[in-house]
């Protein structure tokens, strides 16, 4: 990998990573002067030293000015192993240059590659060895020869689709584990010699790093040393291949960048740089929290990827066509939903758009899950009609007074032709559901085309009505259920997720131009709109109250939450089950904000699916618990319809 155009500067007044780069490079060749004393084959320190760099910036800052020879001797080993595997990955590779130089197996021939791999290789065990660091030895013997195994597990698997679980155990292997090493010695000179040393945490490092070169290997456009589609060639199978959805090596390689980058959508490389943010984020959460120095280096690797992936999409991405405008904002809309498909094609909506819904609607039997999936494509197209990047406010609003006359005449019973429309609001009017819900939602996603700025929570609650709330109420009653109390109680659970969802996702709200963030309750916490942009694009630490403004939301949220699951044990078992998955995964997402350090700026919330099991579990058993006291409680929520 190159290093890219993401700037490297860590946004406090920490060290930066070419100051670590330069301290690092300085350590390792003053180790590398007694080591060549001795009659080894010691490289000069080259490339971008990411191994010795990590193990430098996990060590504890007050720790960084006290690193004596041994640590470096240690570092001086590790990166040995790295130049002998890259020796060898030539000869694999019949690579003709390594970074803008020749390689040895192209100037002097295999033998003298395999010749000089080896001897860098056994020598760095003599160096590890010098390094006389307690606990260290043991862990780099083994890394070495999990490295070598991970290589050969990518080989044997070449030619054929691998299983998540293969391409990790891979990748952990032949690059997590000489970062697994780096964590290790630096756990290792620090005293900190308990446990496993950290090796799992490095390796999930080293894991992030071949997932980022991987995924750049699918870019043309890049240089990142290597031919394009190398691993492509070689048949090698990557995490980028399953997210477009490939399950082999049938199509050439014009056609995998094709279909990676040419879609409507951008949906695949899309999922590939999602992957990489989560990624990133575990490895924060398991590794070093709060360690900016860690966190300005994976950043780096990730914003590699992610512009790397934006540059090949807008060189790839076919022309929109130069043929007329659609002759009506109706016929365009006509257009747009008659694309969504039909019932058959709307459970994907969970699965692309809300994992947690996803997660949660597989407890509704076939016949519900059908509905609550028509419904929520209902309003992910909706929402959709505004949020395409290259639609123009005005244009937006003649498609949603387009669609909002659509939606009326087919809950009146006059078919549309749209079975998005028909199918929905059909269903709706036959089973008595109010058509203010739609309506409200429509006037919602409109608030949205407009600059937000929401003074009080008040004002913030009449738009998490119209956008959230109102999804409860209408899959409520098209169940059944009219019960006020019960239905206050809807609404109050689409208060609180949507306080979630905002929570979540500051940063990328604000970089969008919207804050959601009641400007009292910012004053309140002595904050404005200024601190948000800092948070959001990690202009130094966070503010010192911006974790108490978390909290009072999350606890506004969690609030509603509570008043939500005391209506389940009235719904209809069926409904009950999912809704209260749902309620506790996606309230799950607190602590994940939490264990970010409550970073929802430069930082994602979500959770994965062993604590997506265990919260949904967890969900069930408190309505198990709470049917014996079945009562909603006293008291309405303050959410009531704010229709129109």
């Amino acid at each position: 990998m190159t290093s890219g155009n993401a700037s490297a500067r860590v946004p406090t007044g920490g060290p930066s990573l070419e100051d670590a780069c330069a301290v690092v490079r300085a350590g390792l060749a003053r180790a590398a002067v007694g080591m060549r004393g001795l009659g080894l084959p010691v490289p000069e320190p080259r490339g971008k030293l990411l191994r010795p760099v990590v193990a430098w910036a996990v060590l504890p800052p007050d720790h960084r000015a006290r690193v004596d020879d041994r640590f470096w001797l240690g570092a001086l080993a590790i990166q040995m192993v790295h130049e002998a595997s890259l020796l060898h990955d030539d000869i694999v590779d019949d690579a003709a240059t390594r970074r803008g130089e020749a390689t040895l197996v192209s100037t002097r021939g295999v033998g003298a590659a395999v010749v000089q791999g080896d001897h860098l290789l056994t020598a760095a065990y003599r160096v590890a060895a010098a390094a006389d660091i307690p606990g260290f030895l043991p862990v780099f013997v083994r890394a070495v020869e999990r490295t070598v195994a991970g290589e050969i597990a990518q080989h044997r698997g070449a030619g054929r689709a691998l299983t998540p679980a293969e391409y990790r155990a891979a990748i952990e292997g032949k690059s997590g584990e000489l970062f697994g090493a780096a964590v290790a010695l630096a756990r290792a000179w620090s005293g900190e010699a308990g446990g496993a040393l950290g090796e799992a945490e490095g390796r999930r490092v080293g894991a992030l790093y071949q997932m980022v070169d991987d995924a750049l290997d699918y870019c043309p456009s890049t240089d990142t040393g290597k031919p394009a589609l190398q691993d492509y060639g070689q048949k090698k199978w990557t995490f980028v291949l399953q997210a477009a959805g490939l399950d082999g090596f049938d199509l050439d390689a014009a056609a995998v960048v094709s279909r990676l980058f040419s879609d409507a959508e951008g949906a695949a490389g899309s999922r590939i740089v999602a992957e990489l943010e989560e990624e990133r984020s575990e490895v924060l959460r398991a590794l070093a929290p709060g360690d900016e120095l860690l966190a300005a280096i994976t950043g780096e690797w990730v914003a590699m990827a992610r512009d790397a992936y934006a540059r090949e999409r807008s060189r790839t991405a076919p022309p929109r066509a130069a043929s007329p405008a659609p002759a009506s904002a109706e016929a365009e809309v006509v257009e747009l939903a008659r694309a969504v498909g039909g019932p058959e094609a709307w459970g994907r909506y969970f699965g692309v758009h809300s994992k947690s819904f996803r997660f949660a609607a597989r407890l509704f039997p076939p016949e519900p899950r059908r509905s609550v999936e028509g419904v929520y494509a209902f309003c992910r197209f909706t929402d959709d009609l505004v949020d395409e990047a290259d639609v123009e406010p005005a244009r937006a609003r003649d498609r949603l007074q387009a669609w909002r006359s659509l939606v009326t005449e087919a809950y009146e019973g006059s078919p549309t032709g749209v079975p998005l429309a028909d199918h929905v609001m059909g269903e709706a009017a036959r089973r008595g559901v109010p058509r203010h819900y739609a309506d409200d939602l429509l006037t919602g996603v409109a608030m949205d085309l407009e600059p937000l700025r929401f003074e009080t929570g008040a004002d913030l609650e009449i738009y998490t009505y119209r956008v959230a709330s109102v999804v409860g109420g209408w899959i409520t009653e098209s169940f059944g259920v009219r019960d006020p109390e019960v239905l206050s109680r809807a609404y109050a659970l689409g208060h609180a997720m949507q306080i979630t969802n905002i929570l979540r996702d500051v940063g990328e709200d604000w970089r969008d131009e919207r804050l959601y963030l009641p400007h009292a309750l910012l004053r309140t916490h002595g904050l404005g709109p200024d601190d948000v942009d800092r948070v959001a694009y990690g202009r130094g630490p966070l503010p010192d109250a911006w974790a108490d403004l978390c909290e009072d939301l999350m606890a506004e949220a969690d609030e509603h939450y509570a008043r939500a699951f005391a209506a389940l044990p009235v719904l209809p078992s069926f409904y009950a089950r999912p809704v209260a998955v749902a309620a506790r995964v996606y309230q799950g997402i607190h602590d994940r904000i939490r264990a970010n350090g409550y970073d929802n700026g430069t930082r994602r919330a979500f959770t994965r699916l062993p604590t997506k099991i265990r919260l949904g579990l967890g969900g069930l058993l408190d309505l198990r618990r709470s049917r014996a006291t079945p009562a909603p409680g006293a008291g309405r929520s303050r959410l009531v319809p704010h229709n129109g």
